[in-house]
C-alpha cells in the first residue's frame, strides 16, 4: 500500500526557456559579499516608526549591523545609496500564497518557477503555500532556491491539503468522498500522512474540509512534529466542517478567511464573535482575512487604479492569455454585504487588542489574467481601505507573518543576526500604502535583484504555449491508497 498524496513533478517547459530567463538575472552576491545600504529611511516594525537610516551592513546572507556609521566601501563590497524619499522594509511574507492556475476548468495546478519570480519582484521574499495541488513541484523548486540553483522567494511549503479539498471542488462537504482523502480514512493513515509530509520539510499544515475528528488528529500529530496548523473551516454549502471555536480549542494556530459564517452584518451574532476574538487573543491565534479575495471583482471596480496598476496579462503566453480572457469577467467572490461582515470581524479583532495577530495572505488562485504576486499589494491596500493603520498593515506583512510561522528569529525585522531579506521602496508607505509596490531593490537571502529585470524575464512565459501543451496544466488526483507497492 502506498499511503500519501504524491505528485510526480515533471515540468513541461523546455530547458531553453529556463536558460533564457536565467540570463536576465545579473545582480547576484556571493556568500562573501559585503553590502552597505546607506541613506533613506527604515520602517522599524518593532517600534512602528519610520526613522532615518545611517547604514545597514550585510555580509553574505546576513544582516550584521544596523544604524552603523561605517562609511568605507572597499573593492570587495557594494554600496546601495538611497535617496531621501526611499524606505527600507523587511521583505514581505505571504501566508496564503498559491502558485496554482486553472486554464481549462479541469482543476488548478501549481507552477512555481515563473510565479516565484513574480512574487519576488513584488517584494515578497517568503511565501507559505496554503495547500498545494502539486506539492512535489513546490518542494522541488524550494530545494533549488535553497541550493542556489534557482531564483525566488523562500518557499515555505505546506504539502497537500489535509482534508477533502485534495479533490478540489469535487468535494462540497466533508461527507462527500474523495479518493485522495477517503471518508473511511483511519487515524493511523492521517498520522502517517502528517509524518510523511513533515519529513519532506513542510513548514505548516493546511486543513480544509475535514471532519472534527480528523481535524483533531491532524492537529495533534502536527504538534508532535512542532508544526503549526491553519484552517479554512467552512465548506461550500455555507456550513462549518469545524467551527472556529472548536478549531481553536483543538489547538489550531491560524484561522483563514472568516470567523463567523454570517453572510451579512444582520446575520452575525456579535456575542459569538466577541467570544471567538477573546479566545484568539488568549491563545494567540493568528488571523488571515484575505480581503482582496473576498472583495475581488467588486473591490477592484471600486478602486480600479489602486488595485490594478499594471498589465499583468503580459506575463502569460499569448495562448494562455487568450484562454483566460475568453472566459470574461468572473462573478464576485462575495457580495458587498458579506465583504462588510469580513471587514467588521477584522476590525473587531484589531480593536480588541489583536493587531499582532493579523497576517497578510493573498489566496489568489488564478482564473483570470491577474497574478498572485501582484495580489499581495491588493491585499495591503484592502487592509488599509478597511480601516487598519498603515503601520499595522506593514507589520502584518512582515513581523506578524514571521511569528505566525515560527521564523521570526530569521526574518520579519531588520536587525543584526537576521537573514538579509530587505526591500527598498520609493516613497513612504506609512503615509501611502501604495508606495509599498513601487519597489526599487529586492534583497532576498543576501542576493540583490532588480525587480524590473525579474518581471521582464517572465513576460509571455506563464501557461501553456499552444493546444498541444496541456499535459503539465491538467490536474491529476492520485488516490491516498495505492496497491502493490511498498514505498512512495
Amino acid at each position: 500500500m502506498w499511503l500519501g498524496y504524491w505528485f510526480i513533478a515533471i515540468f513541461a517547459f523546455c530547458a531553453s526557456n529556463f536558460s533564457q530567463a536565467q540570463t536576465s538575472w545579473p545582480e547576484t552576491n556571493t556568500s562573501a559579499t559585503t553590502t552597505l545600504i546607506r541613506g533613506g529611511w527604515i520602517f522599524d516594525s518593532l517600534r512602528d516608526e519610520r526613522r532615518r537610516n545611517s547604514g545597514i551592513l550585510l555580509q553574505g546572507d546576513q544582516i550584521v549591523a544596523v544604524d552603523t556609521a561605517q562609511d568605507t566601501v572597499t573593492i570587495n563590497s557594494k554600496l546601495i545609496q538611497l535617496t531621501d524619499d526611499q524606505t527600507i522594509l523587511s521583505g514581505f511574507i505571504d501566508l496564503h500564497a498559491h502558485y496554482s492556475l486553472d486554464f481549462f476548468y479541469e482543476g488548478r495546478v501549481d507552477e512555481a518557477y515563473y510565479n516565484s519570480l513574480v512574487y519576488l519582484a513584488n517584494g515578497v521574499t517568503s511565501t507559505w503555500s496554503a495547500g498545494e495541488m502539486n506539492p512535489q513541484r513546490i518542494i522541488d523548486q524550494r530545494n533549488k532556491i535553497q541550493d542556489g540553483e534557482a531564483i525566488g522567494p523562500r518557499l515555505l511549503s505546506s504539502g497537500p491539503y489535509f482534508g477533502g479539498f485534495r479533490c478540489e471542488y469535487d468535494v462540497k462537504v466533508a461527507e462527500d468522498d474523495c479518493v485522495a482523502w477517503p471518508n473511511d480514512i483511519t487515524d493511523d493513515e492521517i498520522r502517517q500522512e502528517v509524518d510523511y509530509w513533515t519529513n519532506t520539510g513542510i513548514r505548516s499544515i493546511k486543513i480544509k474540509q475535514s471532519t472534527p475528528h480528523e481535524t483533531k488528529i491532524i492537529i495533534d500529530q502536527a504538534k508532535k512534529h512542532g508544526l503549526t496548523t491553519t484552517g479554512h473551516l467552512a465548506n461550500y454549502l455555507v456550513e462549518y466542517d469545524v467551527s472556529t471555536l472548536d478549531a481553536i480549542t483543538m489547538g489550531m494556530d491560524r484561522i483563514e478567511h472568516q470567523l463567523l459564517l454570517a453572510l451579512s452584518p444582520q446575520e452575525a451574532d456579535p456575542n459569538e464573535l466577541a467570544k471567538i476574538i477573546q479566545l484568539m487573543i488568549d491563545k494567540q491565534v493568528y488571523y488571515d482575512p484575505n480581503l482582496q479575495m473576498y472583495g475581488s471583482v467588486n473591490l477592484r471596480q471600486k478602486h480600479i487604479h489602486d488595485m490594478i496598476w499594471t498589465d499583468e496579462a503580459k506575463y502569460f503566453t499569448p495562448y494562455a492569455k487568450g484562454l483566460l480572457e475568453a472566459r470574461g469577467s468572473p462573478p464576485p467572490e462575495s457580495d458587498w454585504a458579506e465583504y462588510r461582515q469580513r471587514v467588521i470581524e477584522l476590525l473587531e479583532l484589531y480593536k480588541a487588542g489583536g493587531a499582532n495577530l493579523i497576517v497578510t495572505g493573498t489566496d489568489e488562485p488564478v482564473y483570470t489574467t491577474l497574478l498572485a504576486g501582484f495580489a499581495y499589494h491588493r491585499e495591503l491596500f484592502a487592509l488599509v481601505d478597511a480601516g487598519l493603520p498603515n503601520a499595522v498593515v506593514l507589520k502584518a506583512g512582515t513581523i506578524n507573518g514571521a511569528k505566525a510561522l515560527g521564523i521570526d528569529n530569521l526574518v520579519g525585522t531588520i536587525e543584526p543576526g537576521k537573514l538579509a531579506d530587505i526591500i527598498v521602496v520609493n516613497g513612504n508607505p506609512l503615509k501611502d500604502i501604495t508606495a509599498a509596490r513601487d519597489i526599487a531593490h529586492v534583497i532576498a537571502n543576501g542576493i540583490i535583484h532588480n525587480p524590473n529585470n525579474l518581471l521582464q524575464s517572465v513576460e509571455n512565459r506563464i501557461g501553456p504555449k499552444n493546444k498541444d501543451d496541456h499535459e503539465f496544466w491538467m490536474l491529476e488526483i492520485p488516490p491516498l491508497r495505492r496497491e502493490n507497492t511498498s514505498s512512495r
